[in-house]
């Protein structure tokens, strides 16, 4: 993909960011833009419901409310639990709580993106002093996380998604940059991430992650209102390319090809990918 210009501009919680996207639409009339960043699609989502988006710029981004639900963990659990979808057990950070959960415990913010705030609470005197109305208490799943990504077309209704793997090693809760990855299509999960995405509904691509229960269940950790990193491209699936081929009324059929078996792809200055043997 080669771009006709590179553009700077402050960040999105940056005062100065309105009217930068404001000379951009100048410069580049009728463009299509594709907030990339957790914070960038929740200000320009915002914008768009207030109608103080930049005349001249197409933003291709779910809605503002779909946006708020999925940054706000006790509703999205509550969403989730509602229709029917797997959610950890969880539960706001009152009183009653810090004396009766079990431990270890996750601890999470409220709202919030990134897996920032979030830590492993292994005795309850670290939760003194938090603002219950701001932070959840979720039960303490296992790894490795499981990401998706989905695809659903805007008027064609065409649905794809595929799993990935971190193989590496994480330091802490921080995401998982670089690979190796293991992708790989799973029936179930696609099943489960065509219910998400045609309930919320989310449009175009979008990704989410879960964890492993204490029964070996998936259960859904975060739902993020945005693509993800292009992992999924090494084998041929570009949600990226594909969202906004989706946007322009064009074919997504060249790049969301379905997969068999499962790949590991490894990114470094170029992205490897091997097969690997399928596990029964």
């Amino acid at each position: 993909m080669f771009s006709d210009a590179f553009v700077q501009v402050p960040p999105a919680r940056s005062p100065e960011f309105t009217a930068a996207l404001a000379r951009l639409a100048e410069t580049y009339p009728d463009s299509s833009y594709l907030p990339m960043h957790d914070e960038e699609v929740e200000v320009t989502t915002r914008l768009a419901s207030e109608g103080n988006l930049p005349a001249g710029i197409n933003l291709v981004a779910p809605s503002y409310e779909t946006v708020r639900l999925c940054n706000d963990k006790w509703q999205m659990h509550l969403w989730l639990m509602e229709n029917g979808l797997p959610t950890p057990k969880t539960v706001l950070l009152t009183a009653e709580a810090v004396a009766t959960v079990q431990l270890p415990i996750m601890l999470k913010p409220r709202v919030g993106t990134g897996s920032h705030g979030v830590r492993l609470i292994s005795n309850r005197s670290e939760l003194f002093g938090l603002l219950p109305e701001s932070w959840l208490l979720q039960e303490h799943l296992k790894h490795p996380e499981l990401s998706v990504d989905v695809f659903l077309g805007r008027t064609s209704g065409a649905f794809c998604s595929v799993c990935r793997i971190f193989l590496g090693t994480r330091a802490g809760f921080a995401p998982a940059a670089h690979g190796p990855w293991r992708v790989f299509p799973d029936t179930a999960v696609e099943a489960q991430a065509k219910k998400l995405a045609q309930r919320l509904p989310m449009f175009g691509a979008f990704f989410f992650q879960a964890l492993w229960d204490h029964s070996s269940r998936w259960m859904i950790t975060d739902v993020n209102p945005r693509v993800a990193g292009r992992i999924s491209s090494a084998v041929g699936m570009d949600f990226t390319i594909a969202n906004l081929a989706d946007f322009w009324g064009e074919s997504t059929h060249p790049l969301l090809k379905p997969i068999g078996g499962e790949y590991i792809v490894s990114r470094e200055y170029v992205e490897y990918v091997v097969g690997s043997p399928t596990r029964y």
